[in-house]
C-alpha cells in the first residue's frame, strides 16, 4: 500500500480539518477521505494479526 501523494495528503488533511469543496469536487474529496480511513484500518489489522 502506498503513501498518499502531496496533493492527496494536504485534500485529507483539509477534509480532516472540516473545509468541504462545492459539489461534485465535495464527492472526489470524500472518497479519497473513506479509501485514506480504510487504508488505515487494513493496516492495523495486519499489525495486530502479526502480533
Amino acid at each position: 500500500m502506498n503513501s498518499p501523494t502531496d496533493e492527496q495528503a494536504a485534500l485529507i488533511k483539509i477534509t480532516m480539518e472540516g473545509r468541504r469543496f462545492h459539489s461534485p469536487l465535495s464527492w472526489e474529496q470524500q472518497k479519497l477521505l473513506n479509501l485514506y480511513i480504510a487504508k488505515q484500518k487494513l493496516e492495523e489489522v495486519m499489525y495486530l494479526l502479526g502480533e
